[in-house]
């Protein structure tokens, strides 16, 4: 029984993770100072699930394979890289495995593609409705995303 810990690492991404029969066990907002990953914060909030979950089964990773986007700002598009770096070397820190899954493979597993970033929130509420308060507001779509890719990871990996 594997448990799939989500990453949307975005600055506003979030993190959830799922059983292997698609409960959503948590779900969070990425810890973020100053609009950075705080790496020691992710790496304590992923021990600390090492410490507990990996007791009663393994724990995979999935983490959205992030790319700049046409039209997006030099420093923007350097902040969103090195804010996937911190993730990446995060969970390589920790040893746990890692797979990476693009916006294109979760999105078309839920009917997403080309809908607005508020749909992500909607359908993560039909799966999981009595989790919904951890998406509860626009800011918090990253936190659906991350839950999202978490149960895509369960189902195709």
């Amino acid at each position: 029984m594997t448990a799939w810990i989500g990453i949307d690492p975005g600055q506003t991404g979030g993190l959830a993770c799922v059983s292997s029969d698609g409960a959503l066990l948590w779900a969070i907002s990425m810890p973020a100072i100053s609009g950075e990953v705080d790496a020691v914060s992710l790496a304590n909030i992923l021990a600390h699930i090492i410490e507990n979950e990996a007791k009663h089964h393994p724990i995979k990773v999935a983490i959205e394979q992030v790319h700049s986007m046409p039209r997006q700002g030099v420093s923007s598009s350097f902040k969103f890289g090195k804010n996937f770096g911190i993730a990446i070397g995060v969970v390589a820190a920790l040893q746990l495995p890692l797979h990476r899954i693009t916006p294109q493979q979760w999105k078309k597993q839920f009917v997403l593609i080309g809908k607005d970033k508020d749909a992500s929130r909607g359908k993560a509420t039909e799966f999981w409705p009595t989790m919904s308060s951890n998406w509860k507001f626009k800011k918090d779509n990253g936190v659906s995303d991350a839950a999202l890719i978490a149960e895509c990871a369960r189902r195709t990996l």
